[in-house]
């Protein structure tokens, strides 16, 4: 399968079962934010995720 098309199928599968959340952020908190995910060897959306799933899970 061609690069171009298995990224128009991620695209595509993206695009029916998911949504965005845009979100604003000053760009000192969101660095701030960046710096500590990677010295916790993790990234800013993971611990999005986590948050949100355990707010769920908790309320």
């Amino acid at each position: 399968m061609s690069e171009e098309k298995k990224y128009s199928s991620q695209q595509k599968h993206l695009r029916s079962h998911y949504v965005r959340f845009p979100l604003d952020l000053k760009p000192e908190v969101l660095e701030a934010f960046k710096e500590k995910c990677a010295a916790a060897g993790t990234t800013p959306t993971t611990e999005i995720k986590k948050f949100i799933n355990s707010y769920i899970s908790n309320h």
